[in-house]
């Protein structure tokens, strides 16, 4: 398990590093913090980006933005509260 769990962070750190809110780039503190706990959530569910956008009928690329914190779509704010389990009030 945690193996496991190191690796699951290896490659959420590698996905962070091309992150347009890397602090390193200028980025804010808290959409990097937002958009790392909504990949980190979406690894432990198992679910891709692909699946997602095909379950909220959305394009990848717009899943995409609405996890950097680009764009915001009420559906899926909802998805993190009532799946994931995720309310990024309290980061």
């Amino acid at each position: 398990m945690k193996k496991e769990l190191k690796k699951q962070i290896q490659q959420l750190e590698q996905k962070m590093a091309k992150s347009p809110n890397n602090m390193n780039n200028g980025g804010s503190h808290f959409l990097y913090h937002r958009e790392q706990m909504i990949r980190f959530k979406l690894m432990q569910a198992g679910i891709s980006q692909k699946k997602l956008a095909k379950h909220l009928n959305l394009t990848e690329s717009y899943i995409s933005k609405l996890i950097t914190g680009e764009r915001y779509n009420q559906d899926f704010e909802i998805f993190l509260r009532k799946f994931l389990q995720f309310d990024y009030c309290f980061i």
